[in-house]
């Protein structure tokens, strides 16, 4: 049975879940009639769990180190069956099976609450039905036909690479290649080093060679670990202050967070699911400057401010870090997540949406001419520094201080703009759905498909009131182009 080591971040994600704050992020697809008319819900899940069962990430679930300082592993569940992974559901009589239905988001927020078991390879999938819904469209989204929920665990994906998998299990991509699998050996960096001649023992020549290539490569390493520790402990000795002097609803108090165990679906069960027309975005950028993810930003600003907020609100933006592999012979998954990020203070303060924008468009230019891999925001990082030993006893100490890091994450999942069918069914939105820290009241996920930008909001927070707060700071924007 073959078997790869979870990457250090994967392995972070898998050690820092626990039952009241789970590790997996989610992707909830609508779709349209199709030109058959209504499909079989039941045909459906025959025909995912089909396509599931034939993918070979699906099939892995994590099994444990045996020793204390190795990372666990992936390896292929030797019964699998994917059909267990896959549930429908029949919506309660008050409720219907569209994004624009309260009833429906607080469903699915009981959904995403719940964590992914982690016995068997860790992913879900639920299929909801139309409901007394089926035939009317909100929001520029058509008339929903069915819904499905895919969750699956951090370490085994990130925003990305669950949409490359969920993809394969939509019509014409059943028997894609996975991703990475027409990838050979990750070319050396520029400037590495030629490797070391093979040797029949440790001779004193090869030590010394060994520890002019190790010993600069190490001390490279400790000085980034130190870095950005330093930059995490500033950044979380401010947010001790900003708990102190600027309290606010969307932060945690720091009694709370100390001592408070959260009910597993006290505040995670909060969903909400608004959309924006990308023309709209577009041309707010046109007439101001920066980028979309700018004005997402700037929007979410104004809407913390209409729902009620009155103090800045510091937000986690994470960064890819594809590019960055493991060696060869490294153990470790060319796949495994690799994420930086930026600490971004959101203007909530800030009465002008001219304004706001304008320095949101200033934060996320700064944070770009630094790099992702500097500050706290590049916390994430020091997995790859760490030894894999000291992840599991880390985790606990850690899991209560991302309040203190950041009030919130808001993360960009790219989408093809693509026309996607399932079972004939096309593809009319997808809302990404991000985790929720502990004690967090708050997490953002947004994506682009068919012309418009669809959020997915969670936590005590996500509300309806938000959700018109979104529409209201659009608007606000709009009257100044």
């Amino acid at each position: 049975m073959t078997t790869t080591r979870l990457s250090p971040l994967d392995h972070a994600f898998w050690s820092l879940e626990s039952p009241d704050a789970p590790m997996h992020i989610g992707a909830l697809a609508v779709f349209g009639p199709g030109p058959a008319g209504a499909v079989d819900p039941y045909a459906v899940a025959a025909l995912l769990a089909e396509r599931a069962q034939r993918v070979p990430r699906l099939r892995r679930r994590v099994r444990a180190a045996r020793l204390p300082w190795e990372a666990p592993t992936w390896e292929e569940q030797p019964d699998f069956d994917a059909t267990a992974h896959i549930v429908r559901h029949e919506l309660p009589a008050d409720s219907a099976a569209h994004p624009a239905d309260p009833a429906f988001g607080r469903f699915v927020g009981e959904l995403m609450a719940r964590p992914v078991a982690r016995h068997r390879p860790p992913w879900e999938i639920h299929l909801i039905g139309a409901g007394r819904g089926a035939g009317r469209g909100t929001g520029g989204d058509q008339d929903a036909a069915l819904v499905l929920l895919l969750k699956v665990h951090h370490a085994v994906v990130d925003g990305l690479r669950a949409l490359e998998l969920g993809i394969r299990l939509l019509d014409g991509f059943g028997d894609a290649p996975a991703a990475g699998a027409r990838r050979t050996r990750a070319p050396e960096r520029s400037g590495a080093r030629e490797p070391l001649p093979a040797s029949d023992g440790p001779t004193p020549l090869r030590l010394l060679r060994s520890l002019r290539v190790s010993l600069p490569v190490e001390v490279r390493r400790t000085w980034r670990a130190t870095e950005i520790a330093g930059s995490a402990v500033l950044a979380a000795a401010d947010g001790v202050e900003r708990a102190l002097l600027h309290p606010s609803p969307l932060r945690p108090s720091l009694l709370r967070a100390a001592a408070q165990r959260p009910a597993p679906t006290a505040s995670g069960a909060g969903l909400a699911l608004p959309t924006v027309a990308l023309d709209d975005a577009r041309l707010i950028r046109k007439a101001h400057g920066g980028t979309v993810n700018d004005v997402v930003l700037a929007v979410l600003a104004g809407a913390l401010r209409g729902a009620g907020e009155r103090t800045d609100v510091r937000v986690l933006v994470p960064v890819s870090e594809r590019g960055r592999r493991g060696g060869p012979g490294s153990g470790v998954a060319a796949t495994g997540n690799r994420l930086s990020g930026f600490l971004v203070d959101l203007p909530v303060s800030e009465p002008d949406p001219v304004l706001r924008l304008r320095r949101v468009r200033e934060a996320m230019d700064a944070h770009k001419a630094a790099g992702p891999r500097r500050g706290a925001g590049a916390v994430a990082l020091l997995a790859d520094l760490v030894p894999a030993a000291a992840l599991p006893v880390a985790a606990p100490l850690l899991r209560p201080s991302a309040g203190l890091l950041f009030d919130s994450l808001v993360t960009n999942v790219p989408v093809p703009d693509l026309s996607f069918t399932l079972a004939g069914l096309p593809l009319t939105a997808l809302h990404p759905l991000a985790p929720l820290a502990r004690h967090q009241e708050l997490a953002v996920a947004v994506s682009s498909y068919r012309g418009r930008l669809h959020l997915g909001l969670r936590g005590r927070f996500a509300t309806d009131a938000l959700c018109a707060a979104v529409d209201a700071a659009v608007a606000d924007l709009l009257a100044t182009t």
